[in-house]
Parts: structure tokens; sequence; C-alpha cells
């Protein structure tokens, strides 16, 4: 017994030997700074794929948000469209999500605004005896409840979403925004949002093509 724990410390010491010896051949080489540099490059490489995978994962929210705000705009311009909205001149209309639940449609994670005075089938609209609330509004506009899957993916945004506007002219501004922050006292306000995109939209004439109805974006 004493023999083979005799022979295993020898085997150690000379693993340990050659170990050092390697190392010391290397440095008086003048290696060492390069296999350091490796090692540095390595780790910059790592911390690089991090960022990018992060960064690809912020795109992918983005897109995915920015995809279910051009859903919105499409509510609106079907709701327009088929006389479920109408709208006084200068009148805007907005369809929003949220990062955090309502107290209406469920809890859902929606929300909407109105600056001026529109209807929603028929009934008032805005701050003219508004007799429709935002739920209302996104029931009327979104009949398969699309807005049961609303959500924001983003990290870096509170809110998104797409307003209307009827510019008096027989054109519509659509005006796609999002932003940070809620005031406590009644939420927070979407014309205080970022604009990322805008475009001009006619309502369609019986039998006109769709794409003739956008005029600019």
């Amino acid at each position: 017994m004493k023999k083979q724990k005799g022979q295993d410390l020898i085997e150690y010491a000379l693993m340990l030997a050659l170990v050092v010896g390697i190392g010391g051949f290397i440095y008086t080489q003048g290696y060492g700074a390069n296999i350091s540099g490796v090692f540095n490059n390595t780790g910059n490489l790592l911390e690089q794929v991090d960022k990018s995978q992060e960064e690809a994962k912020e795109e992918a929210a983005r897109n995915a948000d920015r995809s279910y705000a051009d859903h919105m705009g499409e509510l609106l311009k079907n709701a327009v469209q088929n006389g479920v909205l109408t709208m006084e001149d200068g009148t805007t209309v907005y369809l929003l999500a949220q990062n955090k639940p309502g107290t209406k449609l469920d809890h859902s994670y929606v929300n909407g605004a109105v600056y001026g005075h529109s209807q929603v089938n028929g009934e008032n609209y805005g701050n003219k005896g508004n007799t429709v609330g935002f739920d209302g509004l996104w029931k009327a506009v979104d009949t398969e409840e699309s807005y049961k899957q609303a959500s924001v993916r983003q990290s870096n945004i509170d809110w998104y979403g797409v307003g209307i506007t009827q510019n008096g002219d027989g054109t519509y501004s659509l005006s796609y925004v999002e932003g940070k922050r809620y005031n406590p006292n009644n939420g927070f306000n979407p014309r205080s949002g970022t604009e990322y995109k805008n475009e001009t939209w006619s309502k369609m004439k019986p039998g006109q093509n769709p794409k003739d109805a956008l005029i600019h974006s």
C-alpha cells in the first residue's frame, strides 16, 4: 500500500514538473503575451456575441410591436371605410397598447384616446357627451378581439399605438407613435410620444383599389 502511494506521489511530481517546465518555456520564449492576447480577444468576442444577441432580441420585439401597430392602423381605416367610426374635421382617434393591464376589456393591455368628437356606431365618442369609452371603441373596430393578444414586447418603451386624424379635405392622417412613462393622474398622452411612421389615407370610393387610397407614407 505504501509502495502504491509512493508511486502516485512520484507520478504527480513528474506531471507538475512537466507543467511547470512547459510554462517556463512559453514564458522565456515570449509566447506569454500572445496567449494572454488570445484569451483577451476571446473574452471580447464573447461580449460582442452577447450584445448582438440582445440587440437581435430587441429588434425582434420592436418588429412585433410595430406589426401589431400596423394592424391597429388597418382596424381604424376599416372602421372609417365601413362607417363604424365617423369623425368631425380635426378629430384624432387613437388605438394603443401598453405594458400594464387596464381595468376594462378583461384587463387587457390596450387603451384608447380621442381628441375632438367622433361617433362609434352612431354613439358619441369624444368631448360631446361621451357615451362610448375606449373599450367600446375597441370592441366596435376589433370584432375578432385581437386586443386580447396585445402587449408591449420592447423593453425600452411603455406604450405604442396609432392615431387617425380627419383632415377635413377627404383625407386622413395616420400617425404611429411610441413612448415612455405614465402620468399618475390620467395615464399617458399619446400626442407626446415619438412618431416613427406616418401616412395619409383617403376613404375609398366603391370599387376603388385599396392601394389607391394610400396617398403617401
